[in-house]
């Protein structure tokens, strides 16, 4: 059985710009749980990050412990273009449920 939500599907979303859940910024509730968190030292997964919007303010906001997870690699090499400064090494690209650890 193959899966449609592979990475060609995903790849040929991002390429289309048929990306219609992406709200081209870091989602409200979002940004509010971060903005109480004190602890910049936990560790952040962001699966299925897309564009990561999330990532980027973490990382803005002294948070370096995060991990971007995306099983396209379109939208990581757009983020690690938009933020150089952000760890390459943290950069996934790979399908979340296949993840160890």
């Amino acid at each position: 059985m193959t899966n449609s939500f592979d990475e060609d599907f995903w790849d040929n979303r991002y390429a289309t710009g048929n990306t219609g859940w992406d709200i081209g910024y870091v989602s409200t509730p979002l940004k509010e749980y971060f903005d109480q968190l004190e602890d910049k030292e936990i560790h952040v997964l962001i699966p299925g990050a897309g564009n990561a919007y999330e990532a980027q303010y973490l990382f803005e906001h002294g948070f370096r412990n995060v991990d971007v997870v995306d099983i396209s690699s379109k939208p990581l090499r757009e983020f690690a273009r938009k933020n150089p400064e952000f760890p390459s090494d943290r950069l996934i690209h790979a399908d979340f449920f296949e993840l160890q650890n």
